[in-house]
């Protein structure tokens, strides 16, 4: 009797760890369903995968099957070389493509510095046609313009334009002010009034200023018979252009 309770309490506790183990064994197995059930997991990856071809031997393989055979250059086309370590004929190579020698540029070019370029003499062609061009649109560009700055230094100032200088103007005329601007006028002949220039620069305080006596004649006082309804003084500040 004594005896009994023992028995029943080790019952009971291997009831219980029996109980527990399975509870545990359950939930590793959910989580292991967990693991493998996870996206973006994909299968393992065989340990000695069998090597995939690459593209450039598809594309060697591609290459070998539409173009040529070759060796040397002569066996292929006028605008082809042979590639030596494909050994097949290629396109040749334009202006401004890499190179590495002459014969893989186009006619006319040349392998310079790593690309394909025009040739000396072609080049200096090219750059002699471009000198020519230029100057020839210069002169006549200069030759367009040459005849009208004729024409225009060819055109005199008739009587009443307006001028710079006395050079501007036509042969017996001058340049004189005229108000607040200086007009083309006649030069004075013999008889006419003149303005007599007590100092020099005086032309400057005229607004109506006239032009000097033509050639051999200068402005002097008049010395005709006197008028009797004129004053001595306004005869004695009367010039005329008089033979010297």
């Amino acid at each position: 009797m004594p005896n009994l309770p023992v028995g029943r309490f080790m019952a009971m506790y291997l009831t219980l760890f029996g109980y527990l183990g399975d509870a545990y064994a359950g939930a590793v197995l959910l989580n292991s369903n967990a693991i493998k059930n996870l996206p973006g997991v994909t299968d393992t990856v065989s340990p000695s995968p069998r090597p995939s071809s690459s593209g450039n031997d598809g594309q060697k393989a591609v290459v070998d099957t539409l173009q040529p055979t070759c060796t040397y250059n002569a066996e292929c086309g006028a605008d082809e070389f042979c590639n030596d370590i494909r050994g097949a004929c290629l396109p040749c190579r334009k202006t401004r493509k890499r190179c590495a020698r002459d014969f893989m540029c186009c006619a006319g070019k040349r392998c310079i510095n790593g690309v394909c370029q025009a040739s000396d003499q072609d080049a200096e062609t090219a750059v002699t046609t471009s000198v020519e061009n230029r100057q020839n649109n210069t002169m006549e560009h200069y030759g367009k313009r040459l005849p009208l700055l004729q024409g225009q230094h060819s055109v005199k100032g008739r009587e009443g334009d307006n001028c710079l200088r006395s050079s501007d103007c036509s042969e017996g005329l001058c340049c004189a002010r005229h108000f607040w601007s200086r007009i083309c006028k006649p030069v004075l002949t013999e008889g006419q009034v003149c303005t007599h220039h007590r100092r020099k620069g005086g032309h400057g305080l005229e607004l109506f200023q006239r032009c000097d006596c033509g050639d051999g004649l200068s402005c002097r006082i008049e010395r005709g018979e006197k008028d009797p309804g004129v004053s001595r003084t306004a005869v004695r500040n009367l010039h005329t252009c008089q033979r010297r």
